[in-house]
């Protein structure tokens, strides 16, 4: 994805408008609730896991807490493979927690962003 892309993505993010980025087929990243919460979601849809890769996410997410603070991991109804992140954090972060996002579901190829 073009970094101009993924720049209109978190500035639509960070707005509240309607904010939706495909980053290759079955993975995309977006504004997502959870609650009363806003926050950003990076989505894998189940036929595009790979064989063992939501445990893989699991153990990386609790062996490096730190590194990894802030993300939660869970399968929605759909069987879709998400990781949360509360948009709490300020804009300038946000391109850095969607590096670390890519980077706990080990989908670093995808990430674009010129300061990961």
């Amino acid at each position: 994805m073009p970094d101009t892309q993924r720049q209109v993505f978190l500035d639509n993010l960070v707005s509240g408008a309607a904010a939706h980025l495909a980053l290759a087929p079955g993975i995309t990243a977006c504004a997502l609730h959870a609650g009363r919460r806003s926050g950003l979601a990076l989505q894998v849809a189940r036929e595009a896991l790979k064989a063992g890769q939501l445990q893989r996410m699991l153990e990386r997410r609790f062996e490096q807490a730190v590194v990894f603070d802030g993300c939660f991991i869970y399968l929605d109804a759909q069987h879709t493979l998400v990781i949360w992140h509360a948009l709490s954090a300020p804009r300038s972060a946000l391109d850095r927690i969607l590096s670390r996002m890519l980077s706990l579901a080990n989908l670093e190829a995808l990430d674009t962003s010129s300061g990961r």
